[in-house]
């Protein structure tokens, strides 16, 4: 399970993103290489089972959250590169701009021109063919993660894994011309049959359209049931089985979809859909294919958008005050954020990392979550938007947060 480890942003490798991807996958193997290696030694010391396990836990959790710490940089690091090239900056590693091979050479003022001198053209001996040499064959590498990586961190290890099969794709062959028949005789009377229209391009059926949104959001978290499906008002439904048909955060979405409302709901992911003209559902271990398979697909945060809650600075500030579960951090970052006052980086990616590791240990109890450890990490995801000025994500999240922390409704009516 990979827990949303690896960034949307990286998903597909292009010629911007591959040193960053190298450099992040070499990382993520010296850190897994790293804890297998206290793990032995661990295991060799001959403590009892409660000491080894919990000194085993503490490995494990200081990796993932070295991990993720190490992920979180490479990210700000190829959004702010991304930043810098659209204000018309310099490149980040100080390089003067290529110039234009197709651009004609300028000549200074006081430079003159010189003539061509013609020369009498003359007879050229034919040029000798060439002896036509075999065309070298592709061979794909092999990949340094095929071994499978069996001590523990398999989350980190399939991450790894997964990016070695997006890095190295299977090269398709391009299919031989078809031989014409030898003793065909050529037909005079018959028209040459209609070919069909062909589509338009970049169009998809709806069930196609579903199915490479599912599979979108499926790829960053796919130890979850997702469902999504088309409704007689036109809109396209996202819904998985966490907790309502809450998304939980560090999930990028398409821009197309809509969410649920806040409610409390029952049943599994199709269930949570409820009345659609066409839906489609993911299960873990579903075949989930490749991203390059797929057209590009628009993201946007707008999906999240709910009615606002009411203050939401100030209720989330006394939701976060002394609570339990929830360092102390939270509270001063969210009273930061609701004055807006600015947080420093460093302490916002300490909040990232404490949301990860909630978010981690969600997903590891999924599909019974416990409901103190969904609470705080909605309350974590809502500090973050807030701390970051991303007010549609802290309002999506601390909506559900009321919701749920609220008792439902008695099934006895009043008076009885």
């Amino acid at each position: 399970m990979t827990g949303g480890l690896w960034p949307a942003e990286l998903s597909t490798v292009t010629a911007e993103t591959a040193p960053l991807v190298e450099y992040l996958k070499a990382d993520l193997q010296r850190i897994v290489n790293a804890a297998n290696a206290e793990l032995e030694g661990i295991r060799r010391a001959g403590m009892a089972d409660p000491i080894r396990q919990a000194e085993e836990a503490r490995v494990i959790n200081d990796a993932r959250a070295f991990a993720v710490r190490r992920v979180e940089s490479t990210v700000r690091h190829l959004r702010n590169a991304r930043q810098e090239f659209r204000n018309g900056s310099r490149p980040v590693n100080g390089a003067e701009p290529a110039q234009d091979r197709h651009r004609a050479p300028t000549l200074d003022r006081g430079e003159s021109r010189t003539e061509p001198i013609s020369v009498p053209e003359q007879a050229q001996p034919a040029p000798a063919a060439k002896p036509k040499t075999p065309e070298p064959k592709w061979v794909r590498p092999t990949s340094p993660f095929d071994t499978d990586d069996t001590e523990v961190l398999d989350e980190i290890a399939t991450v790894l894994k997964d990016f070695a099969k997006i890095t190295d794709p299977a090269v398709e062959e391009p299919p031989a011309p078809p031989t014409p028949a030898r003793h065909a005789k050529p037909s005079v009377d018959e028209a040459p049959p209609t070919p069909a229209p062909e589509p338009p391009a970049g169009s998809d059926s709806d069930r196609e359209q579903l199915d490479r949104l599912l599979k979108f959001v499926a790829r960053q978290e796919s130890g979850l049931r997702w469902a999504i499906g088309n409704r007689d008002d036109g809109s396209t439904v996202l819904v998985t089985d966490l907790a309502h048909g809450w998304i939980p955060p560090g999930i990028t979405l398409p821009a197309e979809v809509t969410l649920l409302v806040p409610e409390r709901r029952t049943g599994n992911a199709k269930a949570l859909l409820g009345q659609t003209t066409l839906s489609v559902s993911y299960a873990p271990g579903d075949a989930l294919g490749w991203a390059t398979d797929y057209e590009e697909t628009d993201t946007s945060s707008q999906p999240r958008e709910l009615p606002p809650v009411d203050d939401l600075g100030w209720a989330l500030t006394e939701a976060t005050h002394w609570r339990d579960g929830l360092p102390r951090m939270v509270h001063t970052l969210a009273k930061a954020g609701a004055a807006g006052t600015g947080v420093v980086d460093v302490e916002l990616d300490v909040l990232r990392v404490h949301l990860e590791i909630a978010r981690y240990h969600l997903m590891a109890q999924y599909p019974d979550v416990d409901p103190a450890l969904l609470l705080n990490c909605l309350l974590l995801a809502a500090t973050e938007g807030i701390a970051t000025g991303d007010l549609i994500v802290a309002n999506y999240h601390f909506a559900w947060f009321q919701m749920l922390s609220s008792p439902p409704p008695s099934r006895w009516a009043a008076g009885e």
